[in-house]
Parts: structure tokens; sequence; C-alpha cells
């Protein structure tokens, strides 16, 4: 789970005390251990009473004891039944020993006689390792078991036949806080993922995998436009700027841009002290006051879409910080170009925080009741084995933190106190027909698991009444569900594009744009439309990338030379023409516009290059490259920080691709991987902060020479680099030279 500093502890291996354990830190403990007030294993009453909630909200419980032992995750079915995934051989002991043990089950809860608890639990699936992630079907469930994503078909609530393998590399490598997980349902009908950039859709049977945007750690979200939300572990909240797949126009060469940006600051306010941090002796790591002071463990993050809430906080991002014992609060707003930001509304309260050092909260959904249900393990093992220090295996034997209670976990839901919180509409036994109007229910659940099971269904009975949905101008949630339903069902005509480019709403707009512009085919008469559709700052971006999608360049062209002050406008052209880039550039260049031109000319090489950006090796270094790709993916866990694109992640690590640092003297670069750089860095011109600093490897036993050798291959020849590769006598001859370095370089120690 994402819930440790990848930046300081994404290597592991390191010999010494513990896993985690690096050299030169002096593990003094920040508060004297006979200070730290107890931690007792808390009973659910007690538990209760130790959360502080923003005014007018109360938290119940929903499920406790047996029912939830060590719940991580949970998805709704169309009945409004939760299936959960249990974790249970997560960390059975300090060491971890038994992690593979497989004793993990898919159950399904439900409340029987409506009093809002679930009372009932049945066992779907057992025997499984770690699973991390379930999305239920009318006619089964995807979920993942140890490294691969299943499917298994279902009757009811009993497995019918053997799973179906979706992807046997899923979650390929790492442990399982670094393994992908999510499976959310979009509104373009594909399940997306944190800690992975993969997505995946049935068509016609048959599960389709594709490639998207690499995202966050443990959790991901969506707004009510179908926007994604994810973070890592030190960044609250990071959200994508346009839809999920919009700088993928063409999947086979993506426009090299920034989809999404941090949003809020990282602040936190526990109510507690909080010792039990893993590096919590480490300066600014704490306040003075002994309490947490940035988000360390931050997961779970989730966009509140109920109607349960007062207004105001619909629409609201709220956060698991499980190292803080809280859930943060942040909102969101966007400006006129449909830019992301937030704030703190509750300021230095936060939405929920807890005195129980148990408290473990670590996903977050907006329930079929409205209101906001949390996932809390409730276990004393936060940290994994592999990141583990002798300072926090202290702290943890000495507050008992690792023997908790048989069948740990609990479920609550968060309810606005003055409002009530009523039973979500049964939804499993409907035709397509009765469904629609339920994609205009003021539960984005329900809208969602409507639009699912009419896809699901197939049935083309419920077109009419879904184009009817599209012209309420009235019911815009209604009519962005009713036109990506629409997509599922392969029936956007000329009528649906032409009356919903037409809509006064700009959220309708870009829905029928980024399905316009994604589109195989356009009809003339939409065509047409799309061509007279006037420039508006809250579309502007989706019509230049539908323009240019759908071979209208020149128009798409005029419209960014017009509008040039527009950040990301650039990309959204670029986008648009996808392979057609290099050609429109040779055309219609040279162009006054630097930055365009510098875009364009950044699509050739990857254009050149085969497949993901590759440059053209042979013989032993082409062997080296794909050794070297499985390092950077799993035993230096590169990909943590820099992503599996090479494209950097917010507040972690800059980017790999197009950088001076990488490309350039190969000396440079072996001393950094071997010993490790701390920020700030400017990489091709731009200034990167990461919060903490990046790790070497030249300690890690488990990493030879060649090892890094061809890392240094892989990373030089990927994402359209291309440079010498890595020679391991080279490795040998910079570790032996920097033998006494002892911490990570400056920029300035290697300029």
């Amino acid at each position: 789970m994402a819930w440790v500093s990848v930046w300081l502890l994404g290597l592991a291996g390191i010999s010494v005390a513990q896993q985690g354990d690096r050299e030169g830190h002096n593990m003094v403990d920040p508060i004297p251990l006979d200070s730290i007030p107890a931690s007792p294993y808390l009973g659910l009453e007690d538990a209760l009473q130790s959360f502080v909630l923003a005014d007018g909200y109360v938290i119940e419980p929903v499920a406790a004891g047996e029912d939830v032992d060590l719940v991580v995750a949970l998805a709704f079915d169309a009945d409004g039944r939760a299936w959960t995934c249990e974790m249970r051989s997560y960390m059975p002991d300090l060491d971890g020993k038994g992690e593979e043990t497989p004793n993990g089950r898919i159950r399904v809860l439900e409340d029987t006689d409506g009093d809002g608890r679930l009372d009932r639990a049945t066992t779907f699936l057992a025997g499984l390792v770690l699973p991390r992630a379930v999305a239920v079907m009318g006619d089964g469930c995807l979920y993942t078991n140890g490294d691969a994503l299943w499917f298994m078909q279902r009757k009811g609530l009993q497995p019918v036949g053997q799973p179906i393998l979706v992807d046997a590399e899923y979650a390929k490598g790492g442990n399982v806080e670094h393994k992908a997980n999510g499976l959310l349902y979009g509104h373009d009908n594909w399940y997306y993922n944190a800690k992975s950039d993969k997505r995946y859709r049935r068509i016609d049977g048959v599960w389709v995998r594709e490639k998207t945007d690499y995202r966050g750690q443990w959790g991901i979200s969506k707004d009510d436009w179908g926007r994604l939300y994810h973070n890592n572990n030190s960044t609250l909240v990071v959200g994508d700027w346009f839809g999920p797949q919009f700088f993928r126009t063409d999947q086979q060469h993506p426009a090299p841009a920034k989809m999404a940006r941090s949003l809020g600051s990282n602040r936190v306010y526990p109510i507690r002290i909080t010792p039990g941090v893993n590096r919590a002796y480490m300066a600014g790591i704490l306040g003075e006051d002994g309490r947490l002071v940035n988000t360390t463990a931050a997961c779970g993050l989730h966009i509140y879409r109920g109607d349960n809430f007062p207004k105001e906080h619909r629409g609201m991002a709220f956060v698991c910080e499980p190292s803080g014992e809280l859930i943060k609060a942040v909102g969101l707003q966007r400006d006129a170009w449909n830019r992301p930001s937030g704030n703190h509304p509750f300021g230095e309260q936060e939405f929920l925080a807890s005195t129980d050092e148990w408290f473990l909260p670590c996903n977050l959904y907006t329930g079929p009741d409205g209101t906001l249900w949390l996932v809390d393990m409730y276990f004393g093992l936060l940290q994994h084995k592999t990141y583990m220090t002798t300072y926090l295996r202290k702290q943890y034997e000495h507050r008992g933190l690792d023997k908790p209670e048989p069948s740990t976990g609990r479920i609550y839901r968060v309810r606005y106190k003055a409002n009530e919180a009523k039973p979500g509409p049964k939804l499993g036994g409907l035709s397509a027909e009765q469904l629609v109007p339920y994609l205009a229910h003021a539960n984005g659940l329900i809208r969602d698991t409507a639009q699912r099971r009419i896809v699901e269904q197939g049935d083309l009975s419920s077109v009419e009444a879904l184009n009817a949905l599209v012209a309420d101008s009235g019911n815009p949630f209604g009519q962005v569900h009713a036109l990506w339903t629409l997509q599922g069902l392969g029936m956007v005509e000329a009528t649906t594009t032409i009356r919903a480019l037409a809509d006064e709403n700009p959220s309708v707009v870009n829905a029928v744009l980024d399905i316009v512009a994604e589109s195989r085919r356009l009809d003339s008469e939409s065509l047409a439309a799309l061509n007279k559709l006037p420039w508006k700052a809250g579309y502007g971006h989706g019509l230049v990338r539908a323009l240019a999608a759908r071979g209208q360049a020149q128009s798409a062209y005029s419209m960014v030379n017009a509008h040039l002050d527009v950040p990301l406008i650039r990309e959204a052209f670029v986008s648009g023409l996808g392979s057609k880039s290099v050609q429109f550039h040779l055309e219609r260049g040279p162009f006054e516009d630097a930055k365009l031109t510098a875009l364009l000319e950044k699509m050739a090489p990857v254009l050149e290059a085969p497949g993901d950006g590759a440059a053209p090796l042979s013989g032993e270094a082409k062997n080296a490259y794909g050794r070297g790709r499985v390092m950077y993916e799993t035993k230096a866990a590169c990909s943590s920080c820099h992503g599996p694109t090479g494209d950097g992640l917010p507040n972690l690590g800059p980017p790999l691709r197009n950088s001076e640092w990488v490309t350039g003297d190969v000396t440079r670069l072996t001393k950094i991987l071997l010993h490790g750089m701390t920020g700030p860095v400017t990489v091709a011109g731009t200034k990167y902060t990461p919060l903490l600093p990046m790790p070497g490897i030249g300690a890690n036993r488990a990493i030879g020479d060649q090892d890094v050798a061809d890392l240094i291959t892989y990373i030089r020849n990927s994402w359209g680099n291309h440079a010498d590769v890595g020679e391991a006598d080279e490795v040998e001859k910079v570790r032996a030279a920097t033998t006494d370095r002892r911490t990570p370089y400056k920029e300035s120690d290697l300029r």
C-alpha cells in the first residue's frame, strides 16, 4: 500500500538491522518511549469515542469483526451489496513471515434487515494471495490474486466455472505496497488502476488491455465528469486536467504532456502525537508537538459523489492518512480552462481524526445510501517489512501494536447528521430501458452502476430513451452518462453528436468532444457541426483535439494560434494529430511559435522508434535493455518515483525522458544511481524539488555492477532517449572511486 515515503524508502534489500534502515541515519527517538501514551486495542464502541469529526457529521459502524477480517478494498454490486477484499496475510508479524499464505478472500456483505448494518457475509472466493482490488459485474467480478488480474463468472453469489486470466502481469514486481490496485469503472467504460499504466475493458466477451497514463499508488477516484484523481504517499491529491486518455488520442503516439497536477498543500493536523512514523527521527517529519507535519502515507483517495452531504461538500476529495490517524478533506476547484486546484476547507481541523493508533483507514467510497464509507483495517502494523526501520520496530513493540485481536477490521459510514442515510435502489433485476432514469440519479455511484449494467446488457432497446436523456439540458449528469452509455453500446449517431455539441453546459460538450476525438469514424453531418462550434474556454482544449483528430488540422491550428496564451493548448493539438504530427510539421512548418515547433519535434523520435519509444538495439545490448527494464520496474523500483514511462511523478521524481542527467555524462549518471541525489534539480530547464532524497542502490548487495549497467542501458534508450549503453566494468570503476561517499549528491556536486 502507498504508505511510505517512496523516494527515501523505495529500495529493499539493504543488509542491516532492518531492511528499511539507511546507512548514516541516526535513529534517535524524537519522543522518549516512556512519555508516549499507551495504545490499547479498542473494542468497537470505544473506538467510536476516539473520533473527532467536522461539525455536523457523525460516524456509524457498518460492519466489524470476523466479517471484515483485514478488509482493504470493496466494490458495490447493482443491489448495493459490498464485495470486499480481505488481505488477511498482510504482515502476520513484525518480520512479515507467512505473507504469501493463500488465505485472502473475496466476500459479499449485505444488510438483510434494512437497519444499515451489514449482517450477512458470504464467501465468494477463498485461497487468494493478498487480494487488493475487486470490481463487480452482473455476471462476474474482476479481482486480484498475487501478481495477476482474474475474472470469475458468477450466478448470484456463487462462482461459475474456472477463473479467467485477464493479465498475468497486472501487478508485476515489487511488494504489496507497490502493486497495482483500484479497478475503478471510468465514465468511458474502461477500468482504471492506481500504481499502473494499464486500463481494461471487456469487448465482445474478451478482456482487452490498453496503455494509459501512470497514476497513483493506493486508490484512484473520479469526479462527476469522469476526470481521474489519485495520489502518492507524500502527496494528498493529484488531479487529471482532462479525461483519462486526453493526451493519448493516438494510443501508439501519445503527446508529451503532463496530464495531472498536485492540488492543495500536504499539511496534516493529527489530534495525537505520532511517533509511530517510519522516519519520525528525521528533522521535519514531526513538529515540535510530536505530530506529523506533512502526509507520508496518503492512500485511498475518493471524490465524494453522494447525495447525503451538504451541496457545498459534494465533489470534495477525501484522503486516508493512516500514519496520522485521520481523513483529510480537500476542496476542489477548476478555472476557466478546467485546470484543477485544491484547498483545505476545514482549516487546521481535519474532517475526521482519531486518538487511536490502531485506526488504519485505507480506502473510501461513496455508498449506495449516499454516505461516505470508510474501510479501516484496524491493524497496528502500518509499515510493510520491506521498508521497516529498527526505529519503527521498537515503536511497534513498545506499544504492542504487533498483537491485534483476532478478526480485526471495521467498515464505517460518515453521515451528515441532519440527513438520513437512505437505502439505495436495487438495480440488479432491471432492464436496460428501466435503468436509463438512474443515469440522472443524485448519487454518482447509482449513475455509474446504471451505466455499467446497460452497457453490459448490450440491449439496444434503451437507445431512444438514452437519446432523450442527452437532449435533457436540465440534467447535465444524466446527459454525460447517457452519452458514454451510448458510446459503450456503439450507438453515438449524428443526431446525438449534433445535439450534444449544441448544449450550453461545457461539461456535456467536453464529453461528446472526447467521444468524437477517440471515435474511429465521423459522419459528415457531425463533422460539419464540429467545424461550426465556436471557441469557448470551457471546452477549447477538447475542440482543438477533436478537430485535429478528425482531419481538420488547419482549423485546429488556426484556433491554437489564436489562443497561444492558453496552457496546454499546443499539447491538445498534438494529441489530436498523433502519428500525423511529423507530417503536419513538414508540410506546414516552420511555425512562428517556437513552443509548438519544439513540441512537434519531440514527436519525431517517438514516432520513429518502435513500440514504447525504445531505441533500436541488437545483440547483447538488446538483452541488457530487457534486463534493465526488469530492474527499473522491480528490484531497483525506479518506476515508483519516475513512473513507468519515465515522465516523473509529482513530489517524487523528476522526468527521465529527455533528461540531460540520463543521456549526458554516463559517469555522472552512475554516481547518482550508486549514491542517490537530493533536490532541487533542474531537468531540461525546469526545476524540480522532490520532497525527499533519491536513495542510491550502491549499498544494496542484491544489485551488482552488471545490474546497474543494465539499468543505465534501459533508461538511456527508452521513451525517446538514445545514448550509449552501460558497461559493468565502468560501473565498477565509479563504485571504487566513490567508495567513501556517504550522502546523496546535490546538483552543485555534479554540474
